[in-house]
C-alpha cells in the first residue's frame, strides 16, 4: 500500500524524534564512558565529549587497585542472584495459591497484602524490627526484607488467573498435585512474567545503596553501590585533584589519574554488569509487563 505524502512526513517525523530521544539517553552514558577511558589530568581540561583524547586503562586499574572493591562485588552478585531467585520462587508460589478460588482465607491475605501497599511501618520501627531479628550487621537484611513484595503478587496472580482452567482440570485427572502442576505447567507458560519480575527484582537490588548505609556499619558488607557513593563523597569538593586519597596508586598512575576520573570510571564498573543482563531477558520483557500488568 501506497503512503501518502503526509504520512511520509509523519513517518520520518517518528524516527527522528526518537533517534533524538535516544542520543538524550544514551550521550550522558557514553560521555561517562569516554572519560574513564581518558587520564584523568587531561580530561580535567574539559573538550571530551565523544572519544577519550588520551586513551589510557589506569582509572579502572585505579578503580580496581582498592582492596575492598572485589568484596563489594561479591556481596552486590551474591544480594542480587540469591535475593532474585529466593523472592521469585516464593512470590510466585504465593500468587499460584492466590489465584484459586478454592483457597480458604484468601480475601484476608489480599486486604493484609494490600494495606502493605498503602502503609508502611516508617524507618525507626523497621530498623527496630530488623535489630528483634538480629538482620542488622549481616548479609541477610538485603535478602529477607525484600522477599515478598505485594505488587509482584498481584502481578503474578494476575498472569496465573488468565491460564486455562482445563490445563489443570486435564493435569489433575492423570494424578498431578498442585506442585506438579505448578512446577511442569504454570511455570513453563509463565516464562514472560517469571524474566520480568526476575529483571526489576535483580535490578532493585543491584541498585540499592541505602540499605547498607542505615542497617549495616560493618566495611566488609558494603555493596557495590554504597562503595561507590562512598568513594565519591571522599573527595567530592576536590574534583580535578589528584586521586590520592581515593585509590592506591603506583607513582606513574599518580601523575595522571584524578579523583573525577576515578569516579568515572566507578560509575562504569557499578553499571556494565546489570546492563548486560537486559539483551538475555528482552524478548520476555514487553510480553510479560503488558500481560502482568492489565489482566486481572
Amino acid at each position: 500500500m501506497k503512503q501518502t505524502r503526509g504520512e511520509k512526513a509523519f513517518q520520518w517525523f517518528n524516527y527522528l524524534f526518537l533517534s533524538v530521544l535516544c542520543f538524550t539517553f544514551l550521550f550522558p552514558f557514553w560521555r561517562i564512558a569516554a572519560l574513564s577511558l581518558n587520564e584523568g589530568l587531561d580530561a580535567s581540561r574539559g573538550g571530551i565529549n565523544f572519544w577519550p583524547r588520551k586513551f589510557t586503562f589506569d582509572n579502572f586499574a585505579a578503580v580496581f587497585s582498592r582492596s575492598d572493591i572485589m568484596n563489594a562485588y561479591a556481596i552486590s552478585i551474591g544480594r542480587t542472584v540469591i535475593g532474585t531467585l529466593l523472592s521469585i520462587v516464593l512470590v510466585s508460589l504465593m500468587a499460584y495459591g492466590l489465584s484459586k478460588q478454592r483457597l480458604k482465607g484468601r480475601g484476608i491475605i489480599n486486604v493484609m497484602l494490600i494495606l502493605t501497599m498503602f502503609f508502611s511501618g516508617g524507618l525507626i520501627p523497621t530498623y527496630m524490627l530488623y535489630k528483634s531479628l538480629h538482620l542488622l550487621n549481616t548479609f541477610w537484611v538485603y535478602i529477607v526484607p525484600t522477599l515478598y513484595g505485594a505488587a509482584a503478587v498481584f502481578i503474578f496472580r494476575s498472569f496465573f488467573r488468565a491460564m486455562p482452567q482445563e490445563l489443570e482440570d486435564s493435569a489433575q485427572l492423570d494424578g498431578a498435585n498442585d506442585l506438579t502442576i505448578f512446577s511442569r505447567i504454570a511455570v513453563p507458560l509463565s516464562l514472560p512474567i517469571f524474566a520480568t519480575m526476575a529483571l526489576f527484582s535483580a535490578v532493585g537490588h543491584w541498585n540499592d545503596y541505602l540499605t547498607a548505609v542505615i542497617y549495616t556499619t560493618d566495611e566488609h558488607l558494603l555493596p557495590l553501590q554504597t562503595l561507590l557513593m562512598k568513594v565519591m563523597n571522599i573527595n567530592q569538593n576536590e574534583a580535578g585533584n589528584l586521586a590520592y586519597g581515593v585509590v592506591n596508586l603506583n607513582e606513574s598512575s599518580r601523575r595522571t589519574v584524578t579523583a573525577e576520573s576515578v569516579k568515572m570510571a566507578m560509575l562504569i564498573v557499578v553499571v556494565l554488569p546489570i546492563l548486560t543482563v537486559y539483551p538475555f531477558l528482552q524478548r520476555y520483557f514487553v510480553k510479560g509487563v503488558i500481560i502482568g500488568s492489565l489482566k486481572g
